[in-house]
């Protein structure tokens, strides 16, 4: 179509379909200047296409529950897993979803105890164990929250078909504690990991990658997944971290896909 445009179309056809080009391009610019970004839509449409009616689930950092929604919905026969330490976010997340699904209220990492938790009221999303130094006028509330592995807590014979972590820099210590979780299971993991999170916990992307690496996994964008491209080296996942192209990744078993 490129090349037909170039070599035949007429002088106007040209001028008219570059600046309907253009208007497309302009509208998905400010689509994803939206407060909902691409992440959310790819996110939603993997769950939707890889799910079975009965795959079991983690949703680790669970929120107001939007993504556990699409969750219960693509897997209603599953059992599932999610994890909230905001006290009011757990209580309502514990009257929304039951049956098969198991709420708790508790901070995942890589060890067991109590800790200090910085809760941002107007911006819960954003909470999380260290307090975020650029939420400029956003003062936080410190919660004690337990601390638990989630090796710990899901029981042995329960096969893990995907996790879903959104925990605001930590993912690093919530995957030393899923260890044999991650090794047993292969799941595909949904995870953020950029710079402003990752970081402020020490967190390097080479010890993300090393840790997916020895349980197995591979890492990639959700649309290099869909599109079956070759997963990141190590070099590669650094770059996408340090040049900031991409804060959100999928880890998958290569072996089936």
């Amino acid at each position: 179509m490129k090349n037909f445009l170039r070599s035949y179309a007429p002088g106007w056809v040209k001028v008219i379909s570059k600046k309907a080009l253009y208007q497309a391009y302009r509208l998905t610019e400010a689509f994803y200047r939206l407060p909902v970004d691409k992440y959310d839509f790819q996110t939603t449409e993997l769950i939707r296409k890889h799910l079975k009616k009965d795959s079991n689930c983690i949703d680790i950092g669970a929120n107001m529950g939007h993504i556990l929604m699409e969750i219960v919905a693509a897997a209603p026969r599953g059992q599932h897993f999610a994890f909230e330490p905001i006290p009011d976010l757990y209580t309502a997340l514990k009257k929304k979803f039951s049956g098969n699904t198991t709420v708790f209220n508790c901070a995942l990492s890589s060890k067991k105890g109590s800790t200090t938790f910085n809760y941002y009221p107007g911006r819960p999303a954003v909470s999380g164990f260290l307090e975020r130094n650029k939420l400029i006028g956003q003062e936080p509330t410190l919660l004690s929250v337990q601390m638990e592995m989630l090796d710990d807590l899901i029981p042995e014979n329960t096969k893990i078909d995907l996790i879903k972590i959104d925990v605001e820099g930590a993912e690093y210590q919530v995957l030393q504690g899923a260890r044999k979780t991650l090794q047993k299971n292969k799941p595909l993991v949904l995870f953020e990991c950029g710079l402003g999170g990752a970081d402020i916990y020490g967190t390097t992307p080479e010890d993300i990658f090393n840790l997916f690496a020895e349980c197995g996994l591979n890492i990639s964008t959700i649309e290099y997944f869909n599109a079956a491209k070759q997963p990141f080296s190590k070099e590669e996942f650094c770059g996408q971290f340090y040049k900031n192209y991409n804060i959100f990744f999928i880890a998958y078993n290569p072996n089936t896909h």
